[in-house]
């Protein structure tokens, strides 16, 4: 596959409905429309994340929300603090908070000439589960190593575009396992301000979890969004 980050390939995945299970800013299952919009194949992997630090991008503050800079520079981060595993080229870059996913989507946006950001959860979810209330990306059979990283099954994470099996409805691939993946979406209230320190929600599980329950294309959960936790990595959406 080609690790150029301005290079990515784009799914377009139609408008339709979700269902978001409740917790956070919702007391309730919710039932969302979301318009046709355009996800990245692949989450953004070590080499593609790698580009960002080598030009200088990680270092400078135009790439920054005030708030990520000042964790940034309060913190020392010179570069992710878990970068994942040895950096394999092609697996998802991990140990990134949502204010590094967030540095780098502008960044992106600026030398490709394409408008990225994060995908919200709604956005996500539909990618992952199409129109027929799928449990998983490639259907309601459990989880297995043909299918996805999980339950430990390899040796750290695995390429992006390791499981073609395990491919959504509308082929976006590494939706589930692998890697955490961080939305746009604030936990607390939905909002999808940029600069907030609301915690965010993240989706898709990783290559740890071994409950297919944490893969479950509806589960939900909301990190603090300085965290560099170490199995979080993210994947981008194109405006329109």
């Amino acid at each position: 596959m080609d690790t150029s980050p301005g290079l990515l390939v784009w799914i377009d995945v139609p408008a339709g409905s979700v269902t978001l299970s409740a917790g956070g800013y919702l007391d309730a299952p919710s039932t969302f429309e979301v318009p046709a919009f355009r996800i990245a194949r692949t989450p953004i992997t070590n080499a593609q994340y790698a580009q960002f630090v080598e030009v200088g991008g990680y270092a400078s503050a135009d790439w920054w929300t005030p708030t990520g800079w000042l964790l940034r520079e309060r913190h020392g981060w010179a570069e992710p603090r878990a970068w994942s595993y040895a950096r394999r080229a092609i697996a998802p870059v991990m140990g990134v908070s949502f204010h590094e996913a967030v540095a780098f989507c502008r960044w992106l946006s600026e030398t490709s000439g394409e408008a990225v950001t994060l995908p919200t959860e709604q956005q996500w979810q539909r990618a992952a589960q199409g129109d027929d209330g799928r449990e998983f990306p490639w259907g309601n059979a459990d989880p297995d190593d043909a299918l996805c990283n999980w339950a430990r099954a390899y040796d750290g994470p695995t390429a992006v575009d390791a499981f073609p099996a395990g491919a959504s409805p509308f082929d976006v691939l590494d939706l589930c396992g692998n890697a955490w993946e961080w939305c746009l979406t604030g936990w607390e209230t939905g909002a999808t301000d940029l600069d907030s320190r609301e915690r965010r929600v993240v989706r898709g599980g990783s290559w740890v979890n071994d409950s297919p329950l944490t893969l479950s294309v509806t589960l939900r959960d909301g990190p603090y969004p300085p965290d560099g936790y170490h199995l979080c990595g993210f994947r981008c959406v194109h405006m329109a």
